[in-house]
């Protein structure tokens, strides 16, 4: 019995959805949102929005909002390099995410905190691309080898060329949108096979609150034009740059989503648009608190919200506070993933993260990894049904007897969940195979994947396509 596709965990009633929705729209339509872009300014006054180019501010009605849910596709394909790594937001099962941009790496020698380069993103990906529960990846580092302006593209190419998974990575502006739908296009075969098998999806922040940049704004668009799938992503924190309360940031998490929707939806009707869920909360003696139950509680919430409109959604979870692989990054990382794959959003991010996002660790990713296949036996949960209530085999072995030998449970013991990478031993076993700790044992596992895990490369004739494609972005970018 697949179950999949039912989420076992929610908080909101439908009226509490609607409460949320309706002061969005009150939200959008009374306060507004800044827009700095004037393409995106235009699109909006000729959609019916009151618009005010001076303030660069837009006032939302309800009936565009409305328009745009209608027009934004209720499924969207992923695609990859790969065919067999495909897969369909359709709210029929999580897919999980590496998490993407961190500054910083847990070095793979000695453990330190550095800056990331672009051989990091490399290794990284090859990792991301051996683990079954890791369906696509941003880049799990920020190339700092590269000059800024090329950051974004070379992750990019970079990812792509060490993975045979479908891509996710950020859009700054429309020409660095350009360039990364020219790789793409050129690893599938030309433009219009891209927009039917879009291998990279990209992400589009607003800055909380009510305020979209020009750039990744027009990036958006561009990407929007081309069939790419766009994943508008507020990162409101209560107490900042939203109400202190955890349904007050909601609302302004959801308005930013629904105006950037707009934008998208009237550039391009039926652009493939996710719904993204990172709202946070601000430990107010220490900074951020990504960690916390309140982020966990707001984004399995918003979750609910997309599933209300019927969007894809994608939501950020399993991002520690730790800045080590201890048992804070455990129990961070299992109460957030557990309860987030139980709610079924079509994506869940944050896989490998450290330090609230600011440090990638393979060893994480490792470990994340075998959490998701821990998360999913909860998913699967139970059947009852005659042959597993077994009465007749219950009746046969009786009182005082063992179940051990019955055909019935050769037939099912297989179900069991089995670990992969924990310790499941006695003491003395475990001491005779080196008394090795999880973050040991990570380790010597991405040892492994380095040395063995070979993905399909890039045609050659390809790779010279896009180093031109590279060099034009150089000139162009770095003038």
């Amino acid at each position: 019995m697949d179950r999949m596709n039912k989420p076992k965990i929610s908080f909101l009633s439908k009226n509490e959805l609607e409460a949320i929705h309706n002061a969005s729209l009150e939200v959008l339509e009374n306060t507004g949102v800044k827009i700095m872009s004037d393409k995106a300014l235009d699109i909006l006054k000729e959609a019916g929005a009151r618009v005010d180019y001076g303030k660069n501010h837009a006032a939302i009605p309800r009936n565009l909002v409305e328009e745009a849910l209608k027009r934004a596709p209720k499924t969207i394909k992923y695609c990859a390099r790969n065919p067999k790594y495909d897969f369909v937001l359709d709210k029929q099962k999580p897919h999980f995410c590496a998490d993407g941009g961190p500054p910083f790496i847990l070095d793979w020698e000695t453990g330190k905190r550095r800056y990331s380069t672009s051989e990091d993103i490399a290794r990284c990906a090859l990792v991301a691309d051996y683990l079954d529960h890791v369906n696509l990846l941003w880049p799990l580092g920020v190339a700092i080898d590269v000059p800024s302006p090329m950051q974004n593209i070379v992750g990019m190419y970079t990812s792509l060329r060490n993975s045979e998974k479908h891509f996710e990575g950020d859009v700054l502006s429309a020409k660095e949108a350009q360039y990364q739908i020219e790789i793409a296009a050129a690893i599938v075969g030309g433009r219009e096979k891209l927009r039917e098998r879009p291998i990279f999806s990209a992400v589009a922040c607003s800055i909380s609150p009510l305020r979209h940049e020009k750039g990744v704004t027009e990036g958006a668009i561009e990407l929007a034009r081309a069939g790419i799938p766009v994943v508008i992503y507020p990162m409101p924190m209560a107490g900042t740059t939203g109400p202190a309360t955890l349904a007050g940031t909601m609302v302004i998490s959801n308005a930013e989503f629904l105006s950037g929707l707009v934008i998208l939806e009237f550039a391009s009707p039926g652009a493939p648009v996710v719904y993204a869920a990172d709202a946070g909360t601000v430990d107010f003696k220490t900074g951020i608190g990504i960690g916390s139950p309140e982020q966990s509680l707001m984004n399995l919430a918003l979750n609910q919200l997309a599933r209300y409109y019927n969007l894809p959604t994608e939501v950020e979870a399993s991002c520690s506070d730790s800045k080590l692989l201890d048992t804070q990054a455990g129990y961070e990382k299992a109460i957030s993933l557990i309860p987030h794959t139980l709610a079924a959003p079509d994506i869940i991010l944050g896989l490998g993260a450290l330090e609230g996002g600011r440090i990638t660790s393979p060893e994480a990713l490792v470990i994340d990894n075998e959490i998701i296949d821990y998360a999913l036996r909860f998913v699967r949960g139970l059947e009852v049904d005659d042959e597993t209530l077994a009465v007749d085999v219950i009746n046969k072995v009786g009182p005082g007897g063992t179940f051990l030998g019955e055909k019935h449970t050769l037939k099912h013991f297989r179900e069991r969940w089995m670990s992969r990478l924990s310790d499941i031993y006695g003491f003395e076993i475990w001491k005779k195979n080196g008394s090795k700790s999880i973050d040991k044992v990570a380790k010597e596992k991405v040892r492994e994947i380095l040395a063995t895990h070979k993905p399909e490369p890039i045609p050659e004739d390809v790779e010279k396509e896009i180093s031109q494609i590279l060099k034009r972005a150089e000139e162009e970018l770095l003038k």
